[in-house]
């Protein structure tokens, strides 16, 4: 976690903070963590929550490639 607060996604292979991939805080992270998780596992359709994520409005979830929408659309 960066000193700013925010929750940033760490990129091991590269060993960077992959640009656009941040979180406001530790709540939102924690709310876009577990809906991924529930979502890749089969437990949440991804429509039930988009519009859910799109409302958040985090880079770590909305950034094209490597955000968590598009990491649950490509599932």
């Amino acid at each position: 976690m960066p000193t700013s607060g925010r929750v940033a996604v760490w990129f091991h292979e590269e060993e960077v903070v992959e640009a656009g991939t941040q979180f406001d805080d530790v709540d939102v992270f924690v709310w876009s963590i577990v809906r991924y998780h529930a979502v890749r596992a089969g437990t949440l359709d991804l429509a039930a929550v988009e519009d859910g994520f799109r409302a958040l409005g985090q880079p770590g979830a909305q950034a094209p490639g490597v955000g968590l929408l598009a990491a649950m659309s490509s599932s």
